[in-house]
């Protein structure tokens, strides 16, 4: 960019979380090379890693999984073997004295390459438990239990990184 007299990029906003890592193997690091930071969106997964979504149960009215304008984002993490995993986090969750919530983006905040995550809070009190998370270090035997418990279920391929359908 600086050869071709235009401003650097200095940041780059991709989706990422526990379920979603498709920017880990090409992206981040070419980013990491240039001095690009991680501005993520969906560290929650449209809600997903909350744990409200239960497997064999239908999504709860009025919630992002029943809104047209946002289920393509969130329709690949509500099958029965995700769902379950995810409940499988709560325990952790637990033991670490933190909400699925707080777990979720503390999670996606460790990773040095994330400069800040957006966590697209619909209400104030989602807020104030997600900002919790902030600066919370996560024990390295909790990601090894994370990565036991997600397994197969996280979405690494770095071709998915292209950009989602429009939305309606």
């Amino acid at each position: 960019a600086g050869e071709m007299g235009l401003d650097r990029i200095v940041s780059n906003q991709p989706q990422y979380n526990m379920l979603w890592r498709v920017i880990e193997a090409e992206v981040m690091p070419l980013c990491a090379k240039e001095g690009i930071g991680q501005v993520v969106f969906s560290p929650l997964a449209q809600g997903v890693l909350t744990g409200k979504y239960l497997p064999g149960t239908a999504p709860p009215p009025q919630s992002r999984a029943t809104d047209p304008s946002g289920s393509g984002f969130i329709s690949r993490w509500l099958t029965d073997p995700v769902l379950a995993a995810v409940q499988r986090l709560r325990p952790l969750a637990d033991q670490a004295g933190l909400s699925m919530s707080q777990l979720a983006v503390a999670w996606t905040l460790q990773n040095p390459q994330v400069s800040a995550a957006i966590i697209g809070a619909s209400r104030p009190e989602q807020v104030r438990e997600n900002v919790k998370a902030a600066g919370v270090r996560l024990d390295p035997a909790l990601l090894t239990r994370i990565e036991e418990v997600l397994g197969d279920l996280v979405e690494r391929d770095p071709a998915r990184t292209a950009s989602p359908a429009r939305r309606p």
